[in-house]
């Protein structure tokens, strides 16, 4: 009989650089071979090779809704992505959902995990009561419920907490999730399963923080926010590695209606038509390693018209979003040659799909 040889008969590192190539789909197949192949595809020196190697093949997730049946007692929410230009948007499976879930949306994306909010609907819940905090790998298919976080007793059931989620710089196998309510700042880590109050050094008080318009770089957590309604808006940050809070103001101009983006691996701020991307001011005396200059990027060259917006970014194009009667139609433009391109849409896409979020997204070995 012949010999049974182990997986690392090639030697470890040989075999890590081999696998660190490899798309996710076939290292998944790998791992139901043996126990060292199993142990292997979850070692976090491969998941961070590989992870490092994929995040120039950037996907895209688009979270979707029937718009005839949004308000209703039976509506339908799914979760699309897009992984070619060429190609068409691709319905994901979401078991991870129980069938008591009636809303989902997307709290963000970072290092190929997801972080998604599920809630029941019942009449006169709290939002937090009725939630679900859920963290999904969409290529390995594992998921986890996170625990609730405790709020204050005196809120509102219409009040929403604003959730940032992201990976500190430094460290890519221990992702936090952010909770921001009023003037409670909470903190989830993955290493402790639980969640904790921080002081929140910087914190502002924002009385209004846009969970929806917010991005994650570098370790770092961005909101667009207001202290007040009768203020401009600002860019409120959180260091992950750190957990303190700054403000950064925006351009001079009206960004009342504003979205953050990432430009070309910069924050960036979109409103109207015109795109400004984000930088630290080396030539700032004071040693204020904050100091964000503004920049002009481009702006669009069509008049965006009530029924159009900036939706995103994605491989240095810009997405753009159509409203038109009960439906929505998302395009791509190309800043460089002014033209519009593809017109991205799922194949038995129905005339009432309306899009509420979109996230830049990496297929990982992440663990959940």
């Amino acid at each position: 009989m012949g010999t049974k040889r182990s997986c690392y008969s090639l030697g470890e590192d040989l075999i890590v650089e081999i696998l660190s190539r490899l798309p996710v789909k076939s290292l998944m197949r790998f791992s139901c071979v043996s126990k060292e192949w199993y142990s292997l595809t979850r070692n976090s020196y491969l998941i961070n090779i590989h992870l490092h190697r994929a995040d120039s093949n950037l996907s895209l997730l688009t979270h979707e809704y029937d718009r005839d049946k949004r308000f209703n007692t039976d509506p339908k929410f799914g979760i699309s992505m897009l992984g070619d230009e060429a190609a068409d948007l691709v319905s994901i499976d979401l078991p991870i959902l129980s069938n008591s879930s009636k809303f989902t949306n997307i709290v963000g994306s970072s290092n190929g995990l997801v972080c998604l909010v599920a809630r029941v609907k019942k009449k006169r819940r709290k939002f937090m009561d009725s939630a679900e905090i859920i963290i999904w790998n969409p290529v390995t298919k594992q998921f986890r419920s996170l625990p609730k976080p405790v709020l204050e007793e005196n809120f509102h059931r219409f009040d929403r907490p604003t959730l940032g989620f992201g990976f500190s710089d430094d460290n890519t196998d221990d992702y936090k999730l952010v909770n921001i309510f009023h003037k409670q700042v909470q903190v989830f880590t993955r290493s402790t399963n639980s969640w904790r109050e921080v002081e929140g050094k910087g914190y502002p008080s924002c009385k209004y923080c846009y969970g929806d318009f917010w991005v994650s770089l570098k370790g770092v957590l961005y909101w667009s926010a207001r202290t007040d309604r009768s203020k401009g808006r600002f860019v409120l940050s959180f260091n992950l590695r750190d957990e303190v809070f700054h403000v950064i103001q925006l351009p001079s101009g009206n960004y009342w209606y504003s979205r953050l983006l990432l430009w070309k691996n910069s924050l960036a701020i979109v409103s109207r038509n015109q795109v400004w991307a984000a930088k630290t001011d080396d030539s700032d005396e004071s040693g204020d390693n904050n100091k964000i200059v503004w920049t002009k990027q481009f702006s669009i060259d069509f008049s965006i018209s009530r029924c159009e917006e900036v939706f995103g970014i994605w491989k240095d194009q810009v997405l753009i979003r159509r409203h038109i009667s009960r439906y929505d139609r998302l395009y791509l433009y190309d800043p460089i040659t002014k033209e519009r391109g593809k017109l991205l849409r799922k194949p038995d896409e129905k005339n009432y799909y309306g899009y509420g979020q979109l996230v830049n997204y990496v297929e990982s070995l992440a663990l959940v």
